[in-house]
């Protein structure tokens, strides 16, 4: 009797084929978000909807803004962190005349940021309240057409800050570097590099993802593309996937579609489950020796029978 739980040659191939062009794609994502050195994380998980949206969001260090916002906060949190730099590398009183000009003028630049946004922040936070009032509403939460309209009403909010976000992080970034070049190398060398860090900023924060993201695409291809691990490589690259699906809660007012995610999650959880990477892969020799060991066993329990 035939044995149709066989693949024939062509489905062999087809396997193949598959597992080399998954592979393929996800090396090229990671090989682009690399090469950029742009890549962030944060528009996509801000972009969550559904009911897990704020385990995404929660990844964010400052998701909504607030604190950014706030430019009393964000003043003491500069003017602490010169403060922090220079009892971290022991600064001469030359040193700190230096450190303080750096201060000013940081200080002076996100000044310049909260007067050019003062719309923006007075909308933004007016929404606030408006957003905090439909939150309180069994209406604007059960009603699927309400719900989506709060969501717009959201990302509305948010886009009217969008730039003075962006100029804030980019002199949070500068002003840490500022902070450093302070110090000569050998007080440098000495303390190690000072980091102003993000409150409430857990490890796992887009920071680190951003860095992880790529890393991960890269080897998840290339163990498709040559076929070792399959099996591993294929369930993790299907979580990942499934990962970006829920961030879009299939059926929730306001998701972007996720069919292509989804369709290739499927494909790599049928490599995974068919072990494709012992076709034309370097899985085929531990496939092969695993066959031998069983073999082995079979041969001796028979034996010994």
């Amino acid at each position: 009797m035939q044995n149709y739980a066989r693949l024939s040659i062509f489905g062999i191939l087809a396997l193949i084929a598959l597992r080399v062009g998954i592979g393929w794609h996800f090396y090229m994502e990671g090989v682009s978000k690399f090469r950029g050195n742009d890549f962030s994380s944060v528009g996509f998980l801000n972009a969550a909807q559904g009911p897990l949206a704020p385990e995404f969001q929660n990844l964010i260090w400052d998701h909504n803004g607030e604190l950014r916002l706030n430019q009393t906060a964000i003043t003491e949190l500069f003017s602490a962190a010169a403060d922090r730099s220079a009892v971290h590398f022991g600064l001469t009183d030359e040193q700190k005349k230096s450190l303080a000009r750096v201060k000013s003028q940081t200080l002076a630049k996100l000044s310049d940021v909260y007067a050019e946004s003062k719309d923006a922040i007075d909308k933004y936070d007016r929404g606030k309240q408006r957003l905090a009032s439909m939150d309180s509403s069994r209406m604007w939460n059960e009603v699927s057409s309400l719900r989506g309209q709060r969501v717009q009403i959201a990302t509305e909010r948010m886009a009217e800050v969008k730039d003075a976000l962006a100029s804030i992080d980019a002199i949070w970034n500068q002003y840490e570097d500022r902070l450093n070049s302070v110090a000569n190398a050998t007080q440098q060398q000495s303390a190690g590099r000072f980091t102003f860090t993000r409150p409430g900023e857990g490890l796992l924060s887009t920071r680190m993802v951003d860095k992880i993201i790529p890393i991960f695409d890269m080897a998840v291809g290339i163990l498709l593309m040559i076929g070792l691990l399959t099996p591993l490589a294929a369930w993790a690259g299907a979580l990942f996937l499934v990962s970006v699906v829920l961030s879009q809660m299939p059926g929730y007012p306001g998701t972007q579609p996720t069919y292509f995610q989804a369709v290739e999650c499927l494909a790599l959880i049928a490599l995974a489950c068919t072990d494709a990477g012992r076709y034309a892969g370097l899985d085929f020799f531990r496939w092969t020796w695993w066959q031998n060991r069983r073999a082995a066993r079979v041969r001796q329990a028979s034996a010994t029978a």
